[in-house]
Parts: C-alpha cells; sequence; structure tokens
C-alpha cells in the first residue's frame, strides 16, 4: 500500500471520528513515545505529530497529529487505533477526550471578546450558546432560518466564524468582509439566507474570523454547526429550540 494512499485513508478516518478522538492525559513525564512519533510521520507524509501523551492503555501513546487530531498508537510503532477510546469509570461509560475538550472550551470561552462575535440577543434571556458557524453550511443555514425562534425560547446565540475549508477558501474571505459591516447581524442573515455578502472593508475587524477558526480547532470543531454550552459542553450539531432547550437543562 503506497504512503499516499495511506494519508488519504488516514484524513478520511480521523474526519469520520470527529472531534472526541483523544483521551485524559496521565503521565506525560513519563511518555515513550520517540518510536511511535517517529514511525508514524514516516509512514504518513505531510502529517506531523504535535504532541505525544501518556495512553490510559498500557503500552500505547496518544499522539497529536497536525494540532488538530488525535491518534493511538503502541510505542513500538507497529499499530495505529483510530476512534473513540472510552472509559468505564464507576459503571458509567465516559469520553475521557471529550471532558479534556470541555475543560478547554470553558477557559476558552472565557476569554471571548463580545465585540468580536456576531450575536442575537434573547430579551428574556435564560441560556447562552456558542456556535462556530460557516456561510456555506447547509444545516449553518437550516439553523439560522430559526434564529428568532432560539431568541424566542430565550437563547443567545453568540456565532463564531469556522470556515470549515480553512483561511484561505472564498467562505473566509467572505466572512471577513462580514465580520466588517456595519450591520454584522444584518450581514450574516443575508449571506445565509439571500446569498447575499456585504463588501465592507477590511481592517483589524476582520482578524477575529482567522482567530476564531484556530479557536475552533481548539475546541475538537470538526463540522459546524457545532454549538457549545458556556461551560463547553458540546450540544451538537443542528438542532431545534426545542432540542436545545432541553439539552441546557
Amino acid at each position: 500500500m503506497n504512503k499516499g494512499f495511506l494519508v488519504l485513508l488516514m484524513t478520511g478516518l480521523m474526519a469520520a471520528c470527529g472531534a472526541d478522538t483523544s483521551s485524559e492525559s496521565k503521565g506525560n513525564d513519563a511518555v515513550n513515545g520517540d518510536k511511535a512519533k517517529a514511525a508514524f510521520e514516516d509512514a504518513f507524509d505531510g502529517m506531523k505529530v504535535t504532541e505525544v501523551r501518556a495512553s490510559p492503555v498500557a503500552g500505547m501513546v496518544e499522539l497529536d497529529v497536525n494540532g488538530r487530531e488525535s491518534v493511538y498508537m503502541t510505542e513500538d510503532g507497529r499499530h495505529i487505533l483510530i476512534g473513540k477510546l472510552l472509559e468505564i469509570k464507576d459503571g458509567e461509560v465516559v469520553n475521557p477526550a471529550e471532558q479534556r475538550f470541555e475543560k478547554v472550551r470553558k477557559a476558552g470561552i472565557k476569554e471571548l471578546d463580545p465585540a468580536d462575535m456576531i450575536t442575537y440577543t434573547a430579551e428574556d434571556e435564560k441560556a447562552e450558546v456558542y456556535v462556530f458557524t460557516d456561510i456555506t453550511c447547509g444545516f449553518c443555514r437550516k439553523l439560522h432560518r430559526h434564529i428568532d425562534e432560539y431568541n424566542a425560547a430565550g437563547v443567545t446565540v453568540h456565532y463564531l466564524a469556522f470556515p470549515r475549508g480553512g483561511a484561505t477558501t472564498e467562505a473566509a474571505a467572505a466572512m471577513r468582509h462580514i465580520w466588517c459591516a456595519e450591520d454584522r447581524a444584518q450581514a450574516l442573515t443575508d449571506a445565509k439566507l439571500k446569498d447575499e455578502v456585504v463588501q465592507a472593508e477590511l481592517t483589524e475587524c476582520a482578524k477575529p474570523v482567522d482567530e476564531q477558526y484556530q479557536l475552533g480547532n481548539t475546541f475538537g470543531v470538526r463540522g459546524t454547526p457545532a454549538i457549545y454550552s458556556i461551560d463547553g459542553e458540546q450540544l451538537g450539531g443542528y438542532v431545534t429550540p426545542e432540542q436545545l432547550l432541553e439539552r441546557l437543562e
């Protein structure tokens, strides 16, 4: 099997596995991952191991790949596990990766500047959610068609930019103009529901698009919409206002 095919296989599998493919770090100082790191980078051209952590499974280490995805590999570098690693704890099945991500998200959300987000505020606010969005995403558009219903249900929606293809895409360029518009909320609505993108002057106001894209990567965002509570809990992708309220309870 050639390395080019392996890279495509690896990329596809990691995308399918989503954000929950890493585990709680334990005993990082004792990690012996040099052999696994070298073997992985030799097998998968263009992929770089950015961090090595101990795995809860004896004889395996956890590798962060390209700063985004995590996989598990035996310390001898011969076997790879791609997917969720779940733990049975006190009779309950838990996802250590999601627990770790929640801590990262909660801290990141606290640092967000309200001025950098596009917010649709509920008059009788009961909850706030943070939604990574892409104007070219069908489910993002579907969610936005119901933005008044979310607000009416008492949910304030804070949008953050996450152009799925990265910072060099047409979507990213369009979103920079939206973030620089005089009325950003209306500009975002027009882009999603009418395919009309404002041509605003790009200044410092465009920077949050790239910053939020990078933040989304650290949060474990793999697709849009990606909805999170103020405490960093993952609430899903597209959900109805009723479903969202249930998940917030």
